[in-house]
């Protein structure tokens, strides 16, 4: 058989493997194990990217968590140094609380006191209203005196007009009131009729009672010249004569004849009468203060010298006096009175 051109005679023949057709037939398995080959290789490059992202990712988480842990002490300690410092506005609110409360506590204790204080000054205005009110109806009812029961009006008017206070106002309003009632009233001068009968008991004691004999004026002695003291002795001793002897005519028959104690009782009795006018007058009794001093009058002229000047003098004052008026109705502040009982009562 003729050998092919180019085909060395020596070498061996070339041997064809049995399943050479079936090696043929193997290439896309080796095909697919190059491809697995390559998917595996792209794999594990896919994953050593993972793997580099994952170490890149733990990194950046580790630094991450780094910052945050930082910021977390960070944030801790800045919470200990909040916590702190809330701690102390805590303290120091608590402590103006306490200081607000103590600030409180003493507002209301110097409002009460400021209270008591008011009250107390209310209350002692009143208690010098009310002494004021009294004296003046004091002055009207035991001294009869107008004008001073006006003027104790007048000043008490005064001071409430300083206060300004609403609660005074009817109080001022009843002293108004009183003030000019008292104004309409006629004028008795108690005080002058008061001074007039003390005036007169200090004058009893004065009072030459009609019993007494009258006083014997002795004749001057003659002193002639060329009298000798013979004749001077002589007209003297007769003179003295003369005086033993008297003829006295009582115009009243029932005239008692007193001894000196029982004429210092009827000057007593006589000043018991004016002392009796004059309580009479204290106490606007008009018709005893009357009957009083006719009974004076009637005991000085039964009893005492009615020639004499002082027993004339005080016998025109008796009848004087009687004609003058002692009391007056409706002679009284009530109004004033009853509005400061009000008053009184609103005041706690």
């Amino acid at each position: 058989m003729a050998e092919p051109d180019g085909i060395d005679p020596r070498a061996p023949e070339a041997v064809v493997p049995a399943g050479s057709g079936q090696a043929r037939h193997d290439w896309p398995a080796y095909l697919a194990l190059l491809v697995a080959l390559f998917a595996v290789m792209v794999a594990g490059f896919a994953f050593w990217q993972m793997q580099s992202r994952l170490r890149d990712i733990e990194l950046q988480l580790a630094r991450r968590i780094g910052e945050f842990d930082v910021s977390a002490r960070e944030a801790r300690s800045a919470a200990k140094e909040a916590r702190a410092t809330t701690d102390d506005l805590l303290a120091r609110i608590a402590a103006l609380e306490t200081k607000a409360q103590d600030a409180q506590n003493q507002q209301l204790a110097l409002a009460a006191m400021y209270q008591d204080m008011a009250r107390s000054q209310d209350d002692r205005m009143i208690a010098d209203i009310e002494q004021g009110l009294l004296l003046a109806q004091q002055q009207l009812h035991l001294a009869g005196n107008v004008r001073a029961a006006i003027a104790g009006l007048e000043s008490i008017d005064a001071r409430l007009a300083t206060l300004r206070k609403p609660q005074f106002a009817r109080l001022r309003e009843a002293v108004a009131w009183d003030a000019a009632q008292l104004r309409l009233l006629p004028a008795a001068d108690v005080v002058g009729i008061n001074a007039r009968l003390d005036a007169m008991i200090q004058n009893v004691d004065a009072l030459k009672l009609d019993s007494d004999p009258a006083p014997i004026e002795k004749p001057p002695a003659r002193q002639l010249p060329g009298m000798s003291w013979l004749d001077r002795w002589r007209d003297d001793a007769w003179g003295e004569i003369k005086q033993l002897i008297r003829i006295r005519r009582m115009d009243h028959p029932d005239l008692p004849l007193l001894a000196p104690n029982q004429a210092y009782f009827l000057r007593q009795n006589l000043k018991l009468r004016l002392l009796a006018a004059r309580l009479s007058l204290l106490q606007r009794d008009e018709t005893s203060f009357r009957g009083d001093l006719a009974a004076a009058e009637k005991w000085l002229t039964t009893y005492f010298n009615t020639h004499d000047a002082l027993s004339q003098t005080l016998q025109g004052n008796l009848r004087t006096l009687a004609t003058l008026p002692v009391a007056h109705k409706d002679m009284d502040i009530q109004l004033s009175l009853k509005a400061l009982k009000a008053i009184r009562g609103e005041v706690p």
